[in-house]
């Protein structure tokens, strides 16, 4: 029996996902549990598993179980529940409304001092940008992520002065708090350069075993010393460490690197006031352990000889207690004579690989009989996780078939094989004779029980004849007990060896082959040496101005100075490793971007313009003074001649237009006296013979329908900051009204009063009081209840009581109709208000490589936005039907879909944006003061900025969120709220209620794809 189900808006990362299919799986009944982020793999994997799967995107959750009884399946389902939300409680018990990006998160946890993102490595860039733009350090953890980007973040961070840690880099310890795959270090005197996320922790852990601890260990990303890469973060965590005054030594590792990058490093070397010891994996350079062990006798300590449990008798995790040894001339405890000739509990010695098959002595095979070193050769196979180690075991054994499960081409849409053993474990069922070699390494953030799985798996194995071979990295204080570990790894039939080199030598030797000979032990550096050609494991201590030309003490990084605290984006489990360790930490509620804008968001994200742009444009909008400066006829101040109409939104035709529009358009028709009936107004306008455009092609907007015709009087908002003009009609007030669509003989005769009274009225008295500071009145009315959208009732009494004086002084004969007619409708000052908006927007258009939203608008039949670097262009998707409460019996049908220019004030960061000023509205459209809040504060997460004038005072008098941009939009998710009126879809109704509404998704994502070309 099936259960299939695809949840819209639900996420969680693949690590908390895999626990939960695990958790099901384990279950009585329970055959197959996939839950899972529906992408392109996990719905594949849940069809070939016979399930069949409906339309979803990788914004879906994926539940696809299988039992063999409806008792069952009703048992996982009630599971599911539990698990799913339970993880949801985890998270939102972090606190009330945690941040969405990093960028926010840095915002809100000023002391902060690296950021750990590991979330998938197509959106990791987004995330590691926000970090170096605030300032801060960051470690990556997700691979998967182009060297292209990889280098543009390195170059930023150079100029930032911070650190990129990786992509693709396993481990880091910064303060003693661990990051990502982080074992349980004692704190000491070596720091640790990294291009290697594995290495580091083999060499750090044996370090430890040997009693010596660890400044800070640094990774860099495996591709850090690569040609292209240009070891620009091993240079700068050089430099830093040169610097660390509780650092004595340096250690630098990586897996083979490039020639010219290694000699830029060596040269950095030789310019440390620190000793340095370099493990640059490669033939005929030192193995991990000798390393370790060089950096043991440098520091005068002495080197133990790393425990190993090799057949099950010893498996006893007493009897190894790496007791220390002091190696003489010609030994290297642990790489070569400790390593490999480990005893037996009965006293015979391993197999060595000098020796043939009869016993004789061999050094590198050629004294085998023909045909004798053929047969005597077993098929050797590595299964590693980690990519050092596993390049160190193909180093030393000279053979064999290696596979790192750790690499990019198996960790795509799957958790790393430290979480999550499944594929090691389907190719280690496939292995039934010679010898297997793996790694398992412990620490925070791995498998919390690794031999849970592998120990039975591996006993499988050599029931089958296999000889197993594991190489177990860790330390004493690691949550999985290294030692109780060992002892069931070993239990298993495995030889275990702490030393991943000593392992892999075993593992050629029991599979016929012959391994790399350990070099020789090297003498301590003294304080006079330097070093620096092609030595294995090299150290140089020459000067003390530094790595790079800056003073050591001013290239420390902030990062190794202050106290850890952590941003954490991405994998649950990594967050869960820092609370392990009570490193104080905030947790970004990371959600993957909308669906197909993964390429395109790099590419804007990495446009060099796009800082800069968004500043100048999000200045300008700030810095806007709207002013009402006159009332005047449509006809005369706008490019609209007889038979031409503007509307709101996105340009639009007849044919298409919605009902309200429709009906708004027939009656200016009669209004302009263009038609003697409704039927014939329709009929013309049908024919295409009237001109339609948009509002905002020029310079004006219009609440709902938002129709203009040429007798109509206009508001004229002046910016006298940067100069521009917009112009908006005159509100009619509630009821039937022309802006809903309603054209009948008391419609258009309240439009004549309008054009014959109301306008020059207002114009006599603006002559005689002056320009009106909107600017000001907005910021009164914020602060009086007002969100000036759907609330505008103290701004049109501030308004009322500005110009009531020159209003009486300019038409005392009809003062009492006008000052009547705008007491009567709280609405009046909104027009105003959206003229105020549009000239405030229309400041920051067209600046090239800007990403700021100008223009939101619908027409009732699309909803459009215009974006500032992509000019004049519409990017439009359907438009929705507001979420709200009804007038009346109206209800749900009878709504039209969302309609009018008025959605420039949430532009701008009024209306939905500022709900939380006006807790009185949200119960005019269906919600509470909890709702108003949530919805204000959700939008500093897609804005730039916050306004310096328009403030929210149950917010602190914290701005208004403005600048909405459309990165921020595509990479959260989160769309802009809008409060609006509802719009009877029937020509001629008017409104029908009142609610929320949010803008087509497909709009900001087709923006987003523009912004690439521009």
């Amino acid at each position: 029996m099936n259960l299939v189900e695809v949840r819209s808006g639900v996420y969680h990362d693949s690590v908390s996902l895999m626990r939960v299919s695990q958790a099901l799986a384990g279950r009585p009944g329970v055959s197959v549990a996939i839950v899972a982020m529906a992408t392109e793999l996990n719905v594949e994997l849940a069809r070939d598993a016979g399930f069949e799967v409906p339309p979803a995107t990788p914004a879906d959750l994926l539940v696809a179980v299988r039992a063999d009884s409806e008792e069952a399946l009703a048992s996982a389902a009630e599971e599911l529940g539990r698990q799913l939300s339970a993880r949801a409680a985890a998270s939102s018990a972090r606190e009330a409304a945690p941040a969405r990006t990093t960028r926010t998160a840095a915002r809100e946890a000023e002391d902060a001092g690296v950021v750990l993102v590991s979330v998938p490595g197509e959106h990791a860039f987004a995330e590691a940008m926000d970090a170096v733009d605030a300032g801060l350090s960051v470690m990556i953890f997700s691979d998967n992520v182009p060297v292209a980007q990889e280098v543009l973040l390195k170059e930023r961070a150079e100029a930032a002065g911070v650190l990129v840690m990786g992509p693709d880099c396993g481990t880091a310890v910064v303060g003693g708090a661990g990051l990502g795959f982080a074992n349980v270090l004692r704190p000491g005197p070596v720091g640790i350069v990294a291009a290697s996320g594995t290495g580091a922790q083999q060499v750090s852990s044996l370090l430890d075993l040997a009693g010596v601890g660890v400044s800070h260990l640094l990774g860099v990303g495996g591709r850090d010393l690569s040609a292209e890469v240009g070891g620009r973060s091993t240079l700068r965590a050089l430099e830093s460490l040169d610097g660390d005054p509780g650092t004595e030594l340096i250690v630098v590792i990586s897996k083979p690197a490039d020639p010219a990058v290694a000699s830029s490093v060596r040269a950095a070397v030789q310019r440390s006031g620190t000793p340095v010891v370099m493990a640059l994996l490669g033939p005929g350079q030192d193995d991990l352990t000798a390393a370790t062990e060089h950096v043991l006798r440098a520091l005068g300590r002495e080197v133990p000889t790393w425990p190993s449990w090799t057949s099950p008798d010893s498996s006893d995790p007493q009897d190894f207690q790496g007791a220390p040894n002091t190696p003489g001339p010609s030994e290297s405890p642990g790489s070569s004579e400790s390593a490999d000739a480990s005893e037996f509990p009965d006293g015979s010695e391993s197999p060595d690989a000098s020796k043939s098959p009869d016993g004789s002595e061999s050094a590198d095979g050629s004294d085998f009989p023909d045909g004798e070193r053929a047969r005597a050769v077993r098929p050797l196979i590595g299964l590693y996780s980690g990519g050092t180690l596993c390049t160190e075991a193909k180093l030393i054994a000279g053979g064999g078939t290696f596979t790192d499960f750790g690499d990019d081409e198996y960790t795509r849409g799957r958790a790393h094989p430290m979480i999550d053993p499944a594929l090691r474990l389907e190719a280690l069922a496939a292995v039934d004779s010679g010898v297997v070699l793996l790694d398992v390494v412990l620490g925070h953030g791995s498998d919390p029980d690794p031999a849970a799985r592998l120990a039975p798996a591996l006993a499988e194995a050599v029931a089958r004849g296999v000889s197993a071979v594991v190489s177990l990295v860790g330390t004493d204080g690691d949550p999985q007990d290294l030692r109780a570990q060992a002892a069931r790894l070993a239990a298993s039939g495995a030889a275990v060896f702490t030393s991943n080199a000593a392992a892999a030598r075993h593992a050629a030797v029991l599979a016929g082959l012959t391994p790399a000979t350990p070099a020789d032990p090297r003498p301590a550096p003294t304080a006079e040496e330097s070093s620096a050609g092609e030595a294995t494991a090299e150290e140089a201590t020459a000067g003390s101005t530094g790595v790079g030309s800056a003073d050591a003490g001013e290239a420390r990084l902030a990062l190794l100075v202050n106290e850890p605290r952590v941003i954490s984006v991405g994998t649950s489990v990594l967050a869960e490793a820092l609370d392990q360790q009570a490193v104080p930490q905030t947790v970004v509620d990371w959600r993957p971007p909308l669906a197909g804008t993964s390429a395109a968001l790099a590419r804007v994200l990495a446009d060099p313009r796009r800082a800069a742009a968004n500043a100048h444009a999000a200045g300008r909008l700030l810095a806007a003074r709207p002013q009402l400066v006159g009332v005047r006829r449509a006809g005369d101040v706008l490019d609209l001649p007889p038979g031409t109409f503007f509307h709101a939104g996105p340009p639009i035709d007849w044919d298409r237009a919605s009902g309200p529009m429709r009906g708004a358009l027939m009656g200016g028709m009669l209004f302009e006296g263009l038609a003697a009936s409704p039927e014939e107004a329709g009929q013309k306008l049908a024919t295409g013979s009237i001109r339609l455009d948009s509002c905002h092609h020029h310079r004006t907007v219009g609440p709902m329908a938002g129709v203009v015709s040429p007798s109509m009087w206009m508001l004229e908002v002046h910016d006298a900051e940067h100069g521009g003009t917009a112009y908006c009609s005159l509100n009619e007030g509630l009821g039937k009204v022309l802006r809903y669509g309603a054209y009948g003989p008391e419609v258009i005769e309240r439009l004549r009063w309008m054009g014959e009274v109301l306008g020059p009225v207002l114009q006599a008295a603006l002559a005689r009081s002056g320009p009106l500071d909107l600017r000001n009145l907005i910021a009164q009315a914020l602060q009086m209840g007002d969100e000036l959208h759907n609330r505008n009732r103290a701004a049109t009494s501030l308004m009322v009581r500005e110009l009531a004086p020159a209003i009486v002084d300019a038409a005392p004969e009809r003062a009492g109709d006008v000052l009547r007619f705008i007491n009567g409708n709280d609405h009046f000052f909104l027009n105003a208000g959206m003229a105020a908006a549009k000239v405030s927007a229309d400041a920051a258009r067209n600046v090239p490589g800007s990403s700021l939203v100008v223009a939101m608008a619908r027409n009732g039949t699309d909803f459009g936005i215009q974006v500032s670097g992509c000019g004049d262009r519409w990017f439009t998707g359907p438009a929705g039907v507001p979420d709200g409460l009804y007038l009346g019996a109206y209800g749900p049908d009878d709504a039209n879909p969302d309609i009018g220019d008025s959605t420039i004030t949430e532009t701008v960061g009024l209306g939905g944006f500022a709900m939380a000023a006006a807790p009185a509205i949200v119960r005019f459209v269906g919600g509470d003061v909890a709702d108003a809040v949530a919805a204000t504060t959700s939008m500093y997460e897609i804005t730039m900025a916050e306004h310096p004038a328009y403030q929210i005072p149950g917010l602190g008098f914290r701005g208004t969120p403005v600048g909405i941009d459309v990165t921020l939009v595509a990479r959260t998710s989160v769309l802009p709220v809008v409060n609006t009126g509802i719009a009877g879809r029937v020509a001629g109704t008017g409104q029908v209620g009142a609610g929320l509404v949010s803008p087509p998704p497909e709009a900001f994502a087709a923006a987003l794809t523009a912004l690439t070309g521009e």
